[in-house]
């Protein structure tokens, strides 16, 4: 492997770089606000109900395994979690030569079966990691410090380093150069949740310091920051070798990638503890250390997302680690929501029509992700507690949706939601595209929705583009679950003529497995200053205009059993749009609208031809405060396609990670014919 020097003079440089991010933007003192609070404790509230459904037995596997081997903390005490915690943790060694005592450097952990997460500053390229291994288990015991037990790390495999969040991940060799196998040791879940844990409370590590023993970090320990730039900041304390070390919440979930320890310094210069100025070459113990820096997990799993794997193996190993990176507490949210008995067979329990789905007609609507968020004092409920009350209410006689019956008033999207001289415009036509449109009097007709507007493509029946304000303050998502709002139905826009909507006669009804599928997503219009408003704003996402055919295996965020291997793309897209909305700021405009090809495939479902579009774009635009810019606007576009799930499982006539998604919002325009304003091109963060 590379030089240890180099090493040195990487981790160097990454710390100067953490010094200088403290003295521009030194620790932000805001309070935690009510919306990371309810975010947190509800998201705690679904992962303790998991905790007990595995004492039960009755825990789905796959959800079991995204949260990993530290789900016992919730029924067990915390020594016994944290030593589950650190089976995956290894030291970082120089050679992998058995005879021979390994100097170790830094620390890794295993984030899947064969992939190890370290730093960047440890191994920058495929050459650093060649003869380097992983030590596992190098722990103190009643006789003394145990060897553990090596194995190699495999570049060839994979390997992924990004200098700029400073993290690397490569492939492990699946046995020790002692024969021992490496699947016992497990692994340490990761997820993109930015709600594990809040400034205040704890952030334990477990490391293995200046090379010694593994060393559990759990005093002194406190959260200082979460930073927007993919950092955290806190206090617990840190050694050299400790590069590389997970991070952990009081409940055990891996929430940052150690990487640098925070110097106090004097212009450029590094201060000892005495007020001199340290130079390299001098021990690091005599520093002035003032905090710690880690690279959120957060942030590496969306980077990960966007990484292109360059060989079959690589890939395989990549679409496994990120296939556990969902945060599992949705996943028990959305088990809760389709019921637990259908989830989980055998139990003795039917799903009731609220928690299974609505069916329409052949067609079952399942709809996921968290419908309220709850704000009070103490505790916020669980949220499978709410779904589960809202089953019961459900197993009576519901009301249908009510729709607001003044269309002449609904207000439609504000181009200035977003506030402070930001401004997101409505989306045009292209020319050469404009004779497809609902017109009336000449001109192209927006409709006004509460919260959105669409524009309707009047050849294809199906809107062309919506806009969306979307707001998920927990003070504007008071109404609880889908009793509240009554059973789904679906209706015509009676401000244009039924001939330009398609409608169930058309498409849903007779094509089994195609979904009624939501463009304005329910979940995300469902907001308001009152419990009225919030209903309209539902009821409106539920006209022929806002509809769209999509695979059920593409719509669906979990699609089910009958469509195996599917990912459920398009609904999985939206819950993770939901969860990264619910941060600091939580509003959000959002374009979106189905991608109308000319040669999309078509097929006559009873009432004359009708083409269904393979592929959706989303445009998520957000203003984010920035160093020296303050509060600027910043687009992300992106296009989804459905033809692998048409093309495996088909229509059924008559007898489903994001990052790697995103385009430049000009190829989106390209594709659809829809003119994006200079304001939202210039914001594009996948422009070139």
């Amino acid at each position: 492997m590379a030089s240890t020097a180099l090493f040195d003079d990487r981790r160097r440089a990454v710390m100067i770089a953490a010094a200088r991010r403290w003295r521009d933007q030194p620790p932000a003192t805001a309070p935690v606000t009510p919306s990371q609070q309810a975010r947190f404790e509800t998201r705690r509230a679904n992962l303790e109900r998991a905790g007990e459904l595995k004492l039960a037995g009755r825990l789905p596997v796959f959800i079991e395994r995204k949260i990993g081997p530290t789900l016992g903390w919730f029924a067990t005490a915390p020594s016994e979690a944290a030593r589950a915690a650190g089976r995956p943790v290894a030291r970082i060694v120089a050679n992998i030569d058995p005879k021979v005592d390994p100097a170790a450097f830094a620390t890794g952990f295993l984030v899947s079966p064969n992939v190890l997460l370290t730093n960047w500053h440890v191994f920058p390229d495929a050459t650093s990691v060649r003869g380097a291994g992983a030590n596992f288990l190098h722990d103190q015991g009643e006789n003394g410090v145990a060897r553990g037990v090596t194995f190699a790390l495999d570049p060839d495999a994979l390997f992924h380093a990004d200098e700029t969040l400073d993290f690397a991940i490569v492939a492990v060799k699946p046995a020790a150069t002692t024969g021992e196998l490496l699947a016992p040791l497990d692994f340490l879940a990761i997820n993109g949740s930015v709600a594990k844990i809040l400034p205040g409370m704890a952030l334990r590590i477990i490391e293995y310091p200046d090379g010694g023993a593994k060393r559990y970090a759990t005093e002194n320990c406190r959260l200082l920051e979460l930073r927007d730039d993919g950092f955290l900041r806190y206090e617990t304390d840190t050694a050299e070798g400790s590069s590389g070390s997970p991070c952990f919440s009081d409940a055990w979930e891996v929430c940052a990638l150690h990487h640098a320890s925070i110097p106090r310094m004097h212009g450029d210069d590094v201060l000892n503890r005495d007020g001199s100025v340290w130079t390299p070459g001098q021990p690091d113990d005599g520093i002035d250390w003032i905090a710690n820096e880690g690279v959120r997990i957060s942030a590496v799993v969306k980077a990960l997302g966007a990484v292109r794997a360059a060989t079959p193996t690589a890939q395989r190993l990549l679409a496994e680690l990120l296939a556990g990176t969902i945060d599992p507490a949705d996943d028990v949210a959305t088990l809760a929501a389709r019921g637990e008995a259908e989830a989980m067979p055998g139990m003795g329990r039917r799903p009731s029509p609220a928690t299974a789905g609505t069916t329409m007609n052949g067609v079952t609507m399942t709809f996921t992700g968290p419908v309220a968020i709850h704000v009070g004092g103490g505790a916020a409920p669980s949220l499978l507690v709410n779904l589960a009350a809202s089953a019961v209410t459900a197993a009576a006689p519901e009301k249908s949706l009510r729709f607001d019956p003044d269309y002449d008033h609904r207000e439609g999207y504000d181009p200035d939601f977003l506030e402070g001289g930001i401004t997101v415009p409505l989306p045009r036509i292209a020319t050469e595209r404009e004779g497809e449109m609902y017109r009336e009097d000449g001109q192209i007709v927006v409709l006004p929705y509460h919260h959105f507007s669409l524009a309707m493509n009047a050849a294809r029946r199906m809107q062309m583009w919506s806009a969306a304000n979307v707001d998920y303050d927990p003070g504007k998502r008071t109404v609880s679950g889908r009793a509240f709002f009554g059973t789904d139905r679906w209706i015509g826009d009676p401000r244009i003529p039924a001939k330009f909507q398609l409608a169930d006669a058309d498409v849903y009804g007779p094509a089994g497995q195609i979904d009624r599928g939501h463009i304005v997503r329910r979940e995300d219009n469902a907001w308001g200053a009152t419990p009225t408003e919030t209903e309209f704003a539902n009821s409106d996402t539920f006209h022929w205009t806002n509809c769209t055919p999509q695979h059920a295996a593409f719509n669906r965020a979990q699609p089910g059993r009958q469509w195996p291997g599917a990912a459920g793309l398009w609904g999985g897209f939206e819950n993770h749009i939901q969860r990264n909305l619910q941060s600091n700021d939580a509003r959000a405009c959002i374009l979106a609208g189905p991608v109308l090809a000319t040669d999309d495939p078509s097929e006559d479902f009873g009432t004359g031809p009708v083409q269904y579009p393979l592929t959706f774009w989303k445009v998520v635009a957000v203003a984010v405060e920035e160093a020296g810019n303050g509060r600027v606007l910043r687009t992300y576009g992106f296009l989804l396609s459905q033809k692998d799930v048409v093309d495996r499982f088909g229509v059924e006539f008559a007898p489903g990670e994001y990052a790697r998604y995103q385009v430049p919002l000009t190829e989106i325009g390209e594709r659809t014919g829809i003119v994006f304003d200079d304001l939202l091109l210039r914001g594009d963060t996948a422009s070139s």
